[in-house]
């Protein structure tokens, strides 16, 4: 059965990669709607079948089974909430909304309607966060200490870009940060009962961040990301027997689909190279949901954990 897509907002991460992945793994595009970008050479590329200006004519079609929202962080929630109306399944990016409140009538509405709603931490989907979680669940570095992860970038356009725009949800935190929160969350397993965060740098959202994180066990998560920095990546977990280090932890892409995982004791130095497209595996695991061949790895209690985290971390920068 091919799943026919829908794709609200032909932004660049849309375009450059989840159109490709969609693609790739056999959906079709059905339909792609822009208020503001010309939509002529993707129609052309995938043989779109309707392309359109206003986002709920998209939503209208009756063939389409599932959509992509690329959208500003702030509109995430009203579309969201629009496709569940139209019955359709959605896959949103990060981060899925701005508030647990949010996100706690989205997940009723989904449940209502019947369809699955997934926020796109692509990273999750890639074999070399798998093999990290099983080693780590082995003990393969003894008790689990301390996580770091960091993500940095330079943020190129410091006047247009929305992701220095409050109004649209912006800031380092939701559009980065989140990823070194989501990681934690998901090789820890644990519940964080206290945090503190430091920010610096002029802007009208957060743009350079750390933050502490106390998880129930008394591990400890320390996260650091920038729109300043040199490009990085990278998540290290200090145990009691060793550590582990992913020099490609979220954008394996970037490294012709390449994870690397390092495990350094004091006899020792291995390193496990694994492949993968985290892109087009995360849109596979979607398909495979909605035929009912799979149950999502990324459940509601993850997700909402994510959201609360992300809130709480947001009102004290």
């Amino acid at each position: 059965m091919v799943i026919r897509w829908g794709i609200l907002g032909a932004a660049t991460i849309a375009q450059e990669k989840v159109l490709p992945a969609i693609h790739k793994a056999g959906g079709d595009i059905t339909a792609i709607a822009s208020k503001s970008k010309s939509l002529d050479s993707l129609k052309s590329q995938y043989n779109v079948s309707y392309t359109f200006q206003e986002y709920e004519q998209l939503l209208s079609v009756e063939e389409i089974q599932a959509v992509y929202i690329p959208l500003p962080n702030s509109e995430h929630f009203h579309w969201v909430m629009k496709a569940i109306e139209y019955g359709k399944h959605v896959l949103v990016e990060k981060p899925i909304v701005l508030s647990k409140e949010q996100l706690l009538k989205v997940k009723e509405q989904a449940e209502k309607k019947g369809v699955f709603i997934l926020e796109a931490f692509m990273y999750r989907y890639h074999p070399q966060i798998q093999q990290a979680k099983l080693l780590l669940d082995e003990g393969a570095i003894g008790e689990v200490l301390t996580i770091h992860s960091q993500f940095h970038f330079s943020l190129s356009d410091w006047e247009k870009d929305i992701r220095i725009m409050p109004a649209l949800g912006g800031g380092v935190l939701r559009d980065i940060g989140c990823y070194c929160i989501n990681i934690q969350q998901l090789l820890l397993n644990k519940k964080a009962q206290h945090l503190q965060g430091l920010k610096s740098g002029k802007a009208p959202v957060d743009v350079h961040i750390a933050a502490n994180l106390l998880y129930e066990n008394g591990q400890l998560g320390i996260i650091n990301c920038s729109f300043y920095g040199t490009f990085t990546q990278s998540v290290e977990v200090i145990g009691s027997k060793g550590i582990m280090r992913l020099p490609y932890a979220f954008r394996t892409d970037v490294n012709n689909h390449i994870g690397i995982i390092e495990l350094i004791d004091d006899q020792k130095k291995e390193q496990i190279v694994l492949e993968g497209d985290a892109y087009y595996l995360q849109i596979e695991h979607f398909h495979q949901v909605i035929l009912g061949n799979t149950v999502s790895s990324y459940t509601w209690g993850e997700m909402l954990e994510q959201t609360e985290l992300l809130e709480q971390l947001q009102k004290i920068l």
